[in-house]
C-alpha cells in the first residue's frame, strides 16, 4: 500500500470557498425609524424670491469601483496562486504540504482521480504524509495501526484553521483557471459538477467498525476485505486517516455538497 496523499484537502480547499459564498446569509438591512410628523402652522405669505435667487443642488460624486485584478495565464499562475495560499495558511505551513509547480492543474487532475483506483504520483499537488505507513501484527494477521492515523492530523488541522472568508475570495478569483485546467484535462461540462460527483463518492466511504486487516502479496499492502480493496482512491485515503479525521472531512464535504446542489 503506497503512501497516501491526502488530496481530499484540495476538495475542501477549492470547494469550501464556494460553499461559504453560496451559504452565507445576506447582510441584514437596518430598519429606519418611522417618520416624525409635525403639525404645520399656517405661515404668513412670504414675498417671492428675486429672480437671481436660485437653488443649486450639488450631486455627490460616486467613485468608480476598482477594476478586478486580471488573472495570470494558467501556465504562469504558480507563483501567484502559491503566494495567495501562503497568505491564507501561513508561508511555512503551506510549504510543508503543497508542491509549487502546476498547482491548479495538479489539483484539478488529482480531484478527478479520487474516484479511480489510485492517484498517479506525478499529478499529486500535495506532498505525501511523513514517515512510513504503520502496521501491526495480531498473530499471523497484519493490521492497519491506529498510530498511522496521526500522520494525517496536521492535514486536517491545516484545513480547519484556514480562514473561510479568505478561501472564498481565493476561489472566486481563480475559478476560471480551475475550469480551464479541467477542460485541458479532458473534462466535459462544469468542474463544479465533477466536484459534486467526487464528494458523493467520498461520502459513501464505509467506516470500518473493527481492525482493518491487510495482506501483502507483492510490494504493497492491500486490504484483506475485498469490499475495502474495491474502494476508490479517495475512499481508501479516508479510511487510512482513521474514523475521527474522516468524520471531520465528511462533515465538511456534506455541507459543501448541500450548497453546491441547492
Amino acid at each position: 500500500m503506497k503512501k497516501a496523499v491526502p488530496v481530499i484537502v484540495l476538495v475542501l480547499l477549492f470547494g469550501g470557498a464556494a460553499w461559504w459564498f453560496l451559504t452565507r446569509s445576506p447582510e441584514p438591512v437596518p430598519e429606519l425609524p418611522p417618520p416624525q410628523v409635525t403639525a404645520v402652522q399656517p405661515a404668513a405669505e412670504q414675498p417671492e424670491p428675486a429672480p437671481e435667487d436660485t437653488l443649486v443642488i450639488s450631486e455627490t460624486e460616486v467613485e468608480p469601483e476598482a477594476a478586478p485584478q486580471p488573472l495570470p495565464e494558467l501556465a504562469d499562475s504558480d507563483a501567484e496562486v502559491t503566494q495567495e495560499l501562503a497568505d491564507i495558511a501561513g508561508t511555512a505551513r503551506i510549504a510543508d504540504y503543497l508542491l509549487n509547480d502546476q498547482v491548479v492543474s495538479r489539483a484539478v487532475a488529482s480531484i478527478d482521480s479520487l474516484t479511480s483506483r489510485q492517484v498517479p504520483v506525478h499529478i499529486n499537488p500535495v506532498k505525501p504524509a511523513d514517515d512510513k505507513f504503520i502496521v501491526e501484527t495480531e498473530g499471523d494477521k497484519t493490521v492497519l495501526s491506529e498510530a498511522n492515523f496521526a500522520r494525517y492530523d496536521d492535514y486536517v488541522a491545516l484545513l480547519r484553521d484556514m480562514d473561510t472568508g479568505q478561501l472564498m475570495a481565493f476561489y472566486h478569483h481563480y475559478s476560471p483557471l480551475f475550469q480551464q485546467a479541467w477542460e485541458q484535462n479532458g473534462g466535459q461540462g462544469s468542474f463544479d459538477d465533477r466536484l459534486v460527483e467526487v464528494i458523493d463518492n467520498l461520502l459513501a466511504t464505509p467506516d470500518p467498525a473493527g481492525p482493518v486487516y491487510l495482506v501483502k502479496p507483492e510490494a504493497v499492502y492491500l486490504y484483506e476485505d475485498p469490499q475495502l480493496e474495491a474502494m476508490t482512491a479517495g475512499q481508501k485515503i479516508l479510511v487510512r486517516m482513521g474514523s475521527a479525521n474522516a468524520a471531520v472531512v465528511k462533515e465538511k464535504l456534506a455541507a459543501l455538497k448541500a450548497a453546491l446542489t441547492r
